[in-house]
């Protein structure tokens, strides 16, 4: 399932020069998704010795590794691929759905995660837009629990499309999060991976809404960001 590797990013790890691995596979259906190719497990020109390699040829000039998709969580290599990278001393970032708590709880029990980043789609009640599945709706709020307790740096980040999420959603978002660490407010971008271009159209988010939508949710959280 490891579709691709961008051998150096300073955005992807907060705080740190890392590499980015892509896993391909996804089990939601976001209409703004900007790696649609991914949703389907496709195998890459890559595989993991080429990464582990890689990552050999570059200690003491990146940080870490971040892992993210597509969904990380359904590649059932995805422990052992931690296990290894940690084993050259690097940090790992996960990004998820969270979708799969129970995966999300053996890598933090086991110290394999140095900062996890969970999307949050929209307010529960709007999750049917996002998941091919309601039962994954249950499991997004179990891991907003595991998450918000787990110790480890972590933040929580929505893609923001006028067209899906109103103000009243981020206000619902706020109060559900209310006391996590870091909320990411991420503006809407266009690009031809774009899953429903129809929908979600070319313009990126208006950056003014995006400030008032900051305005609206900071004071659930002890930092809220923008980026777009």
């Amino acid at each position: 399932m490891i579709y691709d590797l961008m051998p150096f990013s300073v955005a992807d790890f907060p705080g740190n020069v890392a590499a980015t691995v892509f896993i391909s596979g996804c089990n939601f259906a976001c209409p703004y998704c900007h790696n649609s190719s991914l949703i389907t497990s496709i195998k890459g020109t890559i595989t993991e010795d080429d990464i582990l390699k890689y990552l050999d040829k570059r200690e003491g000039l990146i940080d870490g590794v971040c892992i993210t998709g597509g969904e990380p969580t359904l590649w059932p290599g995805l422990l052992d691929f931690i296990v290894k990278i940690k084993a050259k001393r690097f940090k790992v970032k996960l990004d998820t759905n969270g979708a799969r708590p129970s995966v999300v709880t053996e890598l933090l029990d086991d110290g394999l995660l140095d900062y996890i980043a969970m999307d949050i789609k929209a307010p529960i009640q709007k999750y049917g837009l996002f998941v091919n599945n309601s039962d994954d709706i249950a499991r997004v709020k179990e891991s907003v629990s595991i998450i918000m307790d787990c110790g480890i740096s972590n933040e929580f980040r929505t893609t923001v499309h006028e067209k899906l999420l109103s103000e009243d959603d981020f206000k619902e978002i706020g109060v559900w999060l209310s006391g996590a660490k870091r909320y990411a407010l991420q503006g809407y971008k266009y690009s031809e991976g774009v899953l429903n271009k129809k929908l979600c159209g070319k313009s990126p988010c208006n950056i003014k809404f995006l400030k008032k939508i900051k305005d609206e949710v900071l004071p659930y959280f002890d930092e809220v960001l923008v980026r777009s």
